[in-house]
């Protein structure tokens, strides 16, 4: 959605708005009567980096039963664009306008990426990319810049080069060079063309192999000419008991917070230090406010379709609703029994389900969402979940309204 929106186009979001809370009420019997606010399209399953957080394609030392079968019952696979444009096709019949192309791979491995992105942004969709930006060559920078792509997520994770082979494990650190100069000729190729977007925001993941080196990346931020430098805590799994901080490390990371915060603001560099501060990691049970599993609304606000077709209700579960294909439509799937089950029983977590097998409904990222949905849809039996909850507020449906560029998640 352009930055300046239109009152249609602010008209029809705050209609899926409402649309959502009557799901979320219970008012619609598990059927979604809009489509989701936000759809996240993997263009591509497969992926080029391991990285020792990653559930979907972790080095081999950190396989295990949790990262098996997380790409449906199909085999991974690249999408291709025929598929994407009918997916788009019908997330714009259904009122969707913001697309993600993030999956459980790098986007850019994907040949019609560029093709995608000129196909969504004609369609009138805001539409961000995540990637690691190892393929960021010129002629795709160039491309985004003229496709007006409107936001770049980059999977960095390190605030050094040294450290990035500890994290992206296949990599080196003459790679975290080469990384940082395919972002630094991206910024230059938008301050030629005059043009603001993409939007670009480094991501770090962050775990007990980087939580030191906060401030060293606000720093790579403005050495790329990156806008934004945003941090999220990990999610564990059976392989990675071992990148969770311990109470003393977090209240060490805590406390490196306002120095990075202060250097960003001198840098023009915007965080979601903020939030990150506020938002416990769900690892560290004893720090959590409230409880660690609460009622779920991604069903009706949110979807994930990866590159072989699976549609999956969202980041962390890895049994799919249904499969795109010739033969059905995403809207097939999306209106299916199937969905609106799995709506239904997310709604009454944290009682247990035979739907909810294959999610991690207990490490569970939009956590914060959820509590501050289900705050607003049931202000006499209210979920107390900390500081993070205060961070979805009006205001910041608001600035999702208009398509404004504010601090996210990464």
């Amino acid at each position: 959605m352009p930055h300046n929106a239109s009152l249609r186009d602010i008209a029809l979001h705050s209609k899926q708005y409402a649309m959502v809370a009557l799901g979320g009420l219970g008012l619609t019997g598990g059927r979604a009567p809009s489509g989701p606010l936000q759809a996240q399209i993997g263009i591509c399953d497969p992926c080029n980096h391991e990285c020792v957080f990653c559930w979907d394609h972790p080095p081999a030392a950190r396989h295990n039963a949790d990262t098996e079968d997380r790409f449906g019952s199909e085999r991974a696979g690249v999408m291709p664009l025929a598929t994407f444009e009918g997916i788009v096709d019908d997330l714009h019949r259904l009122g969707t306008r913001r697309i993600d192309l993030i999956g459980r791979g790098e986007p850019l491995l994907n040949k019609s990426a560029l093709e995608m992105i000129r196909y969504a942004k004609g369609r009138g969709f805001q539409v961000l990319l995540c990637s690691n930006a190892s393929k960021l060559s010129e002629r795709i920078a160039q491309g985004m810049v003229d496709a007006g792509l409107d936001r770049m997520n980059v999977s960095l994770n390190a605030g050094t080069p040294e450290n990035y082979p500890n994290i992206h494990v296949t990599e080196t650190p003459e790679n975290y060079r080469q990384v940082k100069q395919n972002l630094r000729r991206l910024a230059d190729l938008k301050a030629a063309a005059r043009s603001s977007e993409p939007f670009v925001s480094l991501s770090f993941v962050i775990t007990s192999k980087n939580y030191f080196e906060i401030g060293s990346m606000v720093e790579v931020a403005g050495e790329v000419g990156a806008e934004e430098a945003a941090f999220v805590h990990t999610t564990l799994h059976a392989g990675t008991p071992d990148l969770a901080l311990t109470p003393e490390q977090y209240r060490e990371l805590m406390a490196s917070i306002p120095a990075a915060h202060s250097r960003a603001a001198v840098l023009g560099v915007q965080t979601n230090l903020d939030t990150f501060a506020g938002t416990v990691p769900t690892y560290l049970k004893d720090e959590l406010v409230g409880p660690a599993v609460v009622p779920c609304y991604v069903g009706w606000y949110f979807t994930v379709v990866l590159g072989n077709g699976s549609v999956m209700p969202c980041c962390q579960c890895a049994e799919p609703l249904g499969t795109v294909s010739e033969d059905r439509r995403f809207t097939d799937v999306w209106a299916s029994a199937d969905y609106a089950a799995f709506r239904k029983a997310a709604k009454r977590l944290p009682q247990q389900s035979e739907r909810l097998q294959s999610c991690e409904c207990d490490r569970c990222q939009l956590r914060p969402r959820n509590i501050a949905i289900h705050n607003f849809l049931h202000p006499l039996n209210p979920i107390d979940g900390g500081e993070a909850v205060q961070t979805f507020t009006p205001k910041d449906v608001l600035k999702k309204l208009q398509g404004q560029h504010g601090p996210r998640s990464a």
